[in-house]
């Protein structure tokens, strides 16, 4: 995964370094997570906060 500086509006932080995604990444996303409402992230306005968030990462669990 790519990073790039990205400034947001009026931010006096400066550049912060945010993640590129590939539209392969992102058209996966329905069928990785099908718990997520996609109707409903699709209503999310600019500014508030993506229900995506509250979800977790899958546990990884070693092989032997």
């Amino acid at each position: 995964m790519e990073w790039a500086a990205v400034r947001y509006g009026t931010s006096r932080a400066g550049a912060v370094e945010a993640p590129l995604y590939r539209t392969a990444d992102i058209d996966a996303l329905s069928t990785a997570h099908p718990e997520a409402g996609w109707e409903e992230l699709r209503q999310v306005e600019k500014g508030r906060r993506s229900p995506l968030a509250a979800l977790r990462p899958k546990e990884k669990t070693a092989s032997v």
